[in-house]
């Protein structure tokens, strides 16, 4: 699953990846600044982390988080 974004003038890219039938999961965030990147065993915890980023990203850029999940 693949999300992009705009965290002020910075295009974010967000990569979740199954590594196997039943995980794990990696996500790759590459943002203006580098990746990051972090591997779960379960997906929800890595859909959480996933929009925890997202929000710090948007924050940290001075843009808005409005409608984005916690």
């Amino acid at each position: 699953m693949m999300n992009l974004y705009m965290a002020g003038t910075d295009l974010v890219r967000c990569e979740l990846t199954a590594l196997g039938p039943h995980g794990p999961y990696r996500l790759v965030v590459d943002h203006g600044q580098g990746a990051i990147v972090e591997y779960f065993h379960d997906l929800k915890q890595a859909l959480a982390r996933e929009a925890e980023l997202e929000q710090l990203l948007m924050s940290a850029r001075g843009a808005h988080t409005k409608g984005v999940a916690a």
